[in-house]
């Protein structure tokens, strides 16, 4: 269907067909907090007096695997990812902060007795509906998107792969110097 510029779900830009954005965060070492830079997509096409800014509608978080537990310190273990608008370097972020969009966590819990060992998680691809339930998601307007990967008592560089469902948006020019102000 045709939209025509003051459509509401498309923010103006008529981009009704969301696009994919890929890509994966891996720990430098294990255990080690570690944020990863992925660049944007730029967009080339003209919006006049407008800006367009990615509008984020569902982000899927695979986690990497588990290996067996080998002592009584890997009981509890847990990897957390994190996607900004701002690079945290090697601190660690909580999802109160107000720039963390999209955060997930895997959890895995076990014992390890004289008769063997056994552990219980989660596994599979976590996703998170971003959106308000009419179809529109968080708005980002940074140049990049920052995906920190945390973890405890795994004993491995973790590897987290990310897709992001997102499209276009047009946003006055006053909105989108706030939005970027607010997300650096």
């Amino acid at each position: 269907m045709k939209r025509g510029r003051g459509d509401t779900l498309t923010g103006g830009t008529g981009d009704v067909n969301p696009q994919w954005l890929s890509f994966s965060a891996v720990q430098s070492a294990a255990d080690t907090t570690t944020t990863t830079t992925q660049n944007i997509p730029i967009q080339r096409l003209p919006s006049g007096t407008r800006a367009q800014v990615m509008e984020v509608l569902k982000v899927y978080l695979t986690f990497g695997g588990w290996a067996a537990v080998a002592s009584a310190t890997e009981l509890a273990r847990n990897i957390q990812c994190f996607l900004t608008t701002f690079s945290s370097g090697t601190t660690q972020l909580a999802a109160s902060n107000p720039r963390v969009f999209a955060s997930s966590t895997r959890y895995q819990n076990g014992a390890f007795t004289a008769a063997g060992t056994y552990a219980t998680s989660y596994d599979g691809t976590h996703m998170l509906d971003l959106t308000d339930g009419a179809g529109h998601g968080i708005i980002v307007a940074t140049d990049s998107v920052f995906a920190q990967v945390s973890s405890s008592n795994t004993g491995v560089a973790q590897t987290v792969h990310i897709k992001v469902l997102y499209r276009w948006k047009d946003v006055s020019l006053a909105e989108y110097i706030g939005i970027v102000q607010s997300q650096q």
